[in-house]
């Protein structure tokens, strides 16, 4: 009698981890394209810890899907490439290499369907906020970097090139929560680095028309490149303010 009860301890005890694990955690899945649509395989997809150390990996299927398992909470950052496509480990001509995606301030509260695409355009460093007493909306600031225009002057150092496109060469396109939004204001602006000045971009875009019953917003910002055609998306989460 003492064993089986042991055993049905036991079996309790494995049911309630497991169930308790279960809860603690979400999915983020989705599918890893191109511009064209064509799905990525081998691609890698990395959620990142605020010290930019992995938290949890995956690649893409020959299908371009993937899919992770991560404990509720918040990170830093997704990103996703791949390796063999990238300028420090690539060698493929300079024409077929491509940068990453980012997605920045991941809030893993419940299950999220993340499609992801990426081409030689990279949005890094997206930071939202907005500018209480103003005109009602959001600012965004984020570093576009053309890798066609990293490789145009191959007799400088890369930190002395202006990777980032003039305001009227450069298109942006925003959404929140899957709908598009007025893009107000575009003004290319320097950014401090520890060895000199980057330049990134400065938008005002609408407020979204619609509100959703989630506690956070989620933009997806596109940009292109209109000398080179060098095109990237990132996506950003935004929790939304809860003032008395």
């Amino acid at each position: 009698m003492r064993k089986k009860t042991s055993i049905f301890l036991i079996l309790f005890c494995v049911i309630y981890l497991y169930g308790n694990a279960q809860t603690d955690s979400i999915t983020i899945s989705g599918i890893v394209t191109d511009f064209n649509n064509n799905p990525v395989d081998s691609a890698l997809v990395e959620v990142k810890l605020s010290n930019f150390q992995t938290a949890y990996k995956t690649f893409t299927d020959n299908k371009g899907y993937y899919s992770l398992n991560v404990l509720k909470g918040s990170y830093l950052a997704l990103v996703s490439l791949k390796m063999s496509e990238y300028p420090a480990e690539s060698v493929l001509p300079k024409d077929e290499q491509k940068l990453e995606f980012w997605a920045w301030n991941v809030i893993a509260e419940e299950d999220i369907n993340l499609n992801i695409k990426y081409d030689r355009l990279e949005i890094y460093g997206v930071n939202i906020f907005r500018i209480q007493g103003a005109s009602p909306g959001y600012s965004i600031y984020c570093r576009p970097m053309s890798l066609t225009r990293a490789f145009s002057e191959p007799d400088k150092q890369l930190h002395f090139i202006d990777l980032c496109p003039p305001s009227d060469e450069l298109d942006v396109k925003v959404e929140i929560n899957g709908t598009p939004v007025n893009v107000n204001m575009k003004q290319k602006v320097a950014e401090y680095v520890t060895d000199g000045i980057c330049y990134g971009y400065l938008l005002h875009v609408d407020l979204p028309t619609e509100q959703t019953i989630e506690n956070y917003d989620v933009f997806r910002i596109e940009m292109t490149d209109l000398k080179n055609g060098d095109k990237g998306e990132a996506v950003s989460f935004r929790k939304k303010e809860d003032y008395k």
